[in-house]
């Protein structure tokens, strides 16, 4: 999986300083990071599968559980199952709700809803333990060396960063050419972008079912 440096590399093309005279590592730097949120939020919201995972079993302590140890690059859960911590019995899906149901508790978690960034429980009169699928963040871009997280990311980022940077010098032209910006301008960025969703999308194809997208809507209310 590519580096950072080589969507900076990218990104001098675009700038015409392939000998790193003006447009550095250093320099480019905070500008590839903005350019990678750009790709973060993207992938999110269009349910690319290279930001789902799915948790290792968390356990949750009887009658006092009442919040889930989250995963530290989780974005927002997308399901969540339970069994009898220790055992090996098929997982039982939960229920989201939006708020904690004024119910007293069982010998199961059975509810969760998600509220201010935390999985919150009525608790259970048993140990359980939970698997959590959910969005998930990149990994974060540190320095040159930081993995970028995604395959072929840096076709759009290189183009991406160069056009936050030409704006940061007051080249406006050449930083339209180049941003993409959501319902504004597509620019050469947009375009890459465009083939790199494409090409996820043709690789979901071959899934034997069609994968019914997410909805928050579709939750209960009691």
């Amino acid at each position: 999986m590519a580096t950072a440096t080589v969507a900076m590399d990218s990104a001098r093309v675009y700038l015409n300083d392939t000998q790193k005279q003006i447009w550095t590592d250093a320099v480019l730097l905070p500008y590839l990071k903005e350019a990678h949120k750009d790709l973060l939020l993207v992938l999110w919201l269009n349910g690319i599968p290279v930001v789902k995972e799915k948790s290792a079993s968390i356990n949750v302590t009887a009658i006092s559980g009442v919040t889930l140890t989250l995963p530290s690059d989780i974005l927002e859960p997308i399901e969540l199952k339970e069994r009898a911590q220790g055992s090996s019995e098929n997982w039982i899906p939960m229920t989201e709700l939006d708020w904690e149901p004024n119910e007293t508790q069982a010998s199961t978690l059975r509810y969760w809803c998600w509220r201010e960034e935390v999985i919150n429980f009525i608790g259970a009169t048993t140990n359980r333990s939970v698997l959590l699928r959910y969005w998930k963040s990149l990994a974060t871009i540190v320095d040159a060396s930081s993995a970028l997280g995604f395959i072929m990311s840096e076709a759009f980022l290189g183009p991406q960063t160069a056009g936050y940077a030409c704006g940061s010098v007051g080249n406006t032209t050449l930083a339209e050419e180049l941003l993409w910006v959501q319902g504004q301008h597509v620019g050469i960025a947009g375009a890459k972008l465009d083939m790199i969703l494409k090409a996820n999308v043709k690789g979901q194809q071959s899934l034997p079912a069609r994968r019914i997208p997410y909805r928050r809507f579709s939750r209960r209310i009691l």
